[in-house]
Parts: structure tokens; sequence; C-alpha cells
């Protein structure tokens, strides 16, 4: 079969490899139709790893946002039936460690997450005709878009996010950052009952991609910086930020315009370097800082709210490749003008 497989910094190709096989009698066989392109995805393939920790040290195939067709099941398998569309859960705990055991299953202590180099050997993702997953990797759906199914992972890290805040019901809601995760927690935050959701980010493309999202106001802060002032008075102005850029800068900026006692969600991933300098709103302001690693019980709700029409994600959707073209469709991700590319099967 053929597969999008990453050899080492942007050395990736669409190759032949060995069809994955079913090995254990709880896992199923899938033949992929569309996948997402994720910053980690790309930030193997520009750099060859993931900061410093995390580095290509073998080939792997890329990629771990996506949906599929049943093609096979193994014997424990009661749930699915050849034939089932399925969208895909990267995460494959072990459910037999201390975390696990707890129900901690983010925290897996043996995790295989698809597409990853975290662990050697690699596991390999899903940018590949077929992949073989553990049955609690599936979720059925039915008579979705494979675009709007592939949607789901990104989303679920959104509703995760909007989760840490607590009841966002009736609440004046902040996202620092317009990208694909920020805009997918202002639609999330909306669906979940807040009042206001405001989005702010120095690009306009992305603002205006925000708004079709669900976000009730947008502000450019690099063009009106005199708005994030004013927020920033009298001690705030909204009662809980989610920080989904990663930029230390923007995160203070956050601080600054919650108010005393709210909660603020670490979405975004900090890099080397840019990590806020300034904690003093949020030591002085008593907030309540919470992060967000992946996701695990969010799956079903966000699934759900695809399936019901409550979300629509395709504004984020700014082209989709064939398979064969997987070096095409990178360079379009890695544009900053791009939100989110997808390839197809």
């Amino acid at each position: 079969m053929k597969a999008c497989v990453l050899h080492k910094k942007g050395d990736l190709h669409f190759e032949d490899v060995a069809e994955p096989q079913i090995k254990c009698a709880d896992e199923v066989k899938v033949k992929i139709l569309a996948g997402g392109i994720c910053g980690s995805d790309q930030h193997y393939f520009a750099e060859g790893g993931i900061g410093s920790a995390i580095v290509v040290r073998e080939p792997i195939v890329l990629g771990h946002e996506g949906c599929g067709i049943v093609e096979s099941v193994g014997e424990n398998v009661d749930n699915l039936k050849v034939g089932d569309m399925v969208i895909l859960r990267p995460a494959r705990p072990c459910f037999d460690c201390e975390y696990c055991k707890i129900g901690m299953y983010t925290y897996c202590m043996n995790m295989r997450h698809l597409g990853s180099a975290a662990t050697l050997p690699h596991t390999q993702g899903l940018f590949a005709e077929k992949v073989v997953v553990h049955k609690a990797q599936c979720r059925v759906v039915k008579n979705m878009k494979p675009e709007v199914a592939a949607f789901a992972e990104p989303l679920g890290i959104a509703y995760n996010g909007v989760h840490s805040l607590g009841d966002v019901v009736g609440k004046n809601v902040l996202v620092m950052g317009a990208g694909p995760i920020g805009c997918l927690c202002a639609a999330a935050a909306k669906t979940l009952g807040a009042d206001r959701v405001t989005v702010v980010d120095i690009r306009s493309k992305p603002l205006e991609i925000a708004l079709q999202m669900g976000a009730d106001e947008v502000c450019n802060s690099k063009e009106n910086p005199e708005q994030i002032e004013k927020w920033c008075q009298n001690k705030g102005h909204f009662d809980c930020c989610i920080e989904a850029t990663g930029n230390g800068f923007a995160a203070t900026q956050a601080m600054k315009m919650t108010r005393p006692e709210g909660v603020f969600s670490q979405v975004g991933m900090f890099g080397t370097g840019h990590q806020p300098q300034d904690l003093g709103p949020f030591m002085t302001k008593g907030l309540k800082w919470v992060s967000v690693f992946r996701f695990y019980e969010e799956f079903g709700p966000c699934v759900s709210a695809l399936e019901r029409g409550l979300i629509d994600p395709l504004p984020l959707l700014s082209a989709s490749y064939p398979a064969e073209q997987i070096n095409e469709a990178m360079q379009a991700a890695l544009s900053p003008e791009t939100m989110k590319v997808q390839i197809h099967f």
C-alpha cells in the first residue's frame, strides 16, 4: 500500500510500505478517507522533530487527524462492523498503567499516539491508505463528509480547552489566537453556552474566519491596541480566557484582560523561549491557570457536535490535496496564510 513517509527533515515521500495487519483481537483495520495536517506534522517536516525532546529517528508515517471506513475487525470487536465510517482518536493508552487504572488515560505511561516520534519504534500515523487501531480509538458516524469528520481531533482539543474553564454558561470568554484551534475553541465555547466570545489575533483574515465560526467579536491587537488597553483596565474585562497562541507576550496580555479569580486555560504550546515573562497579573489577580494536553473523554461530545451540525468546521479548510501530493500539501500548510490543509485518499 501507499503512505506518506517522512525519512528526515524535509524528506517526505508518498511511497510503498507494508500493509499493517491486525495482531490482537481488539484491533480494527481502517481504510483512510481523509486526514488533516496538524502543526506537529509541520514541525516534523520542517524541523525533523518537535523541539529537542522529540526527534525523528526512523521513517515515520505522519498524521493523526482523520477518518475512514472499517475494512476488517478482530474477533473481540463487537461495536464495529465492516463498512462503518469511523473517526479516529489518535491516542492509544495501555489501559493497564497506574494512570489508566484511575481513568487518566491522557497521561498513560505507555501511550502510543498516531504519527508520533515520541517513542522508539515510532508510532506510525494515518497518512496511509490503511491503518490498524484499537477498537476504542474508533467512533462510528453516519452521513458525515470526510472533510468534516477529519476535524474531530482538533475539535477534541478545543472541547478540552473549554471544559478546563469550568461552566462557561453565561460567561464572557476571551480566546487569544485565531488559528484553527483558537477558532474551534470559540465555536466550542458558544456551543457550550458562553454568552459572549471574543477572539484576539494580529491577522485580519483568521479573525474573519473566527466570526464565521461563531465568535461574537474580534479584535486585531496590532491594528487596535487601544481596545486591548481598554480591556486591561479595571483589572480586566473577561471572565475567563483560552490562550491558544503559545506566545508569551500574548499570554501576558491575556492575563491582564482576565478578571480577578478568572480561569486562564493554556491550550497553545509554548516553544523554547516563548514563555510569559511577566507573571504579575497571574499572581496579583488570583488567576487559576490550567493547562490542556490532548483529550480523551471529549471525543464523544465533539463528534456529537459535528453530527448534529452544532459546529461547522469547514470555514477553516483552506485546501485539500490527494495524498500523492503530500509535499505540495505540506508546503501549503506551512504558509502563514493557511488555516487547515487536508489530504484525501
